[in-house]
């Protein structure tokens, strides 16, 4: 209001999206065959793949070589990419020519548009390996377009059947109240599925709290906060990790986002 009276500057205001991420349980295999035939030249692709959940201690393309993607686990694999960013790996695996070598970077692209999209609530897609080890192509109708759009098709539905779970931002919390209000804190901090770990005294007869708890629950703290200190309390905060969502939490969150496809079929 300050804004638009003094400045004349509308705002809009909302809150701030919480960055959870897509990830898998286990393994999971599927196919797609991308056909299209209007007049002229068609598009054909077919892409078999298999996705693998991605072990979050590796970090670098060597370790990643030395402990998930050798010829020890996929016998006649031809080379792997690693996404340090979101922990992703991308195996080419492809025997006897099924799939041309030219098209491998378009099925690679195709995933990684996945990646950032989503699957099951549109959030990133982290610690997870995609093997691809078979297809099929046609001398005049494939193209890079065709084998991305099956690559993005195939990871969907690989994915989809890999028990798919949302992992949370969990955030370290350090709260500090009068004496009088650490009783009040220590009670309301279950209720955002707040873990407490320890708590100090500080000079002035002020307590200091330490604890987790998932971002998406204390996103509105500082007024919560305010609410129970009447306003003389502070808090600081900063990422710790990534957790698996409980499948309650996990439901609400999906149904919020009501996930729209708007692939070309």
């Amino acid at each position: 209001q300050r804004l638009k009276h003094r400045y004349d500057v509308e705002i809009l205001t909302r809150e701030p999206k919480i960055p959870y991420r897509e990830t898998i349980l286990q393994k999971a295999e599927a196919s797609y065959k991308h056909k299209k035939q209007s007049g002229g030249r068609g598009q054909f692709a077919e892409v078999h793949l298999r996705v693998y959940p991605l072990p979050r201690e590796i970090t670098t393309q060597e370790q990643l070589e030395a402990e998930f993607a050798n010829k020890k686990h996929f016998e006649k694999m031809r080379s792997a990419h690693y996404d340090p960013a979101l922990n992703f790996a991308f195996i080419d695996h492809i025997v006897g020519g099924t799939i041309p070598n030219n098209f491998i970077p378009a099925i690679e692209k195709g995933c990684k548009e996945i990646l950032e999209r989503g699957v099951i609530a549109g959030y990133r897609i982290q610690d997870c390996a995609v093997e691809v080890h078979f297809g099929k192509y046609h001398d005049v109708d494939s193209s890079e377009a065709a084998f991305k759009t099956a690559a993005r098709h195939a990871f969907k539905k690989a994915f989809a059947a890999a028990r798919p779970t949302l992992l949370e931002p969990i955030v370290k919390l350090e709260i500090t109240v009068p004496s009088k209000y650490t009783g009040a804190i220590l009670g309301d901090l279950p209720t955002k599925r707040a873990h407490v770990e320890n708590q100090d005294s500080l000079p002035g007869d002020m307590t200091v709290i330490f604890a987790r708890a998932p971002l998406g629950e204390v996103a509105r703290y500082a007024a919560q906060l305010g609410g129970i200190t009447q306003g003389t309390g502070s808090y600081a905060m900063e990422l710790s990790h990534y957790e698996m969502v409980p499948a309650n939490v996990q439901q609400q969150i999906v149904s919020k986002s009501q996930l729209k496809d708007d692939d070309d079929e």
